[in-house]
């Protein structure tokens, strides 16, 4: 299943968005843009639970950091898929980063 397989939000007539969520420096350094973009459009996604979307990002996160590597769209898809299937989904064997849970929303 294609979670988002374009870089642009499509909205429904009438569908505005209230606010705006930042990303936090280690978000930034480990998501690709294309990751970030899926991630955007999930978070704004009103049929996909927020908490669900922010594990998979922090889980992305951390495999980026413990990697070295940038995590692109298709490694983001598949976080996404494995937290939305199980919500206490953690990395197996991975220390927790100290991060904030959320980066900060602007309205």
């Amino acid at each position: 299943m294609d979670i988002y397989a374009d870089t642009a939000c499509p909205r429904l007539p009438g569908q505005e968005r209230s606010a705006l969520r930042i990303f936090n420096r280690q978000e930034c350094r480990y998501l690709s843009s294309e990751a970030q973009s899926m991630a955007y459009c999930l978070l704004g996604s009103q049929s996909v639970s927020q908490d669900v979307t922010e594990n998979a990002i922090q889980q992305a996160v951390t495999l980026g950091a413990l990697s070295g590597a940038v995590i692109d769209a298709q490694t983001f898809e598949a976080l996404f898929h494995a937290a939305a299937l199980d919500p206490s989904f953690r990395l197996p064997f991975a220390p927790p980063l100290f991060m904030t849970p959320f980066s900060p929303w602007v309205c």
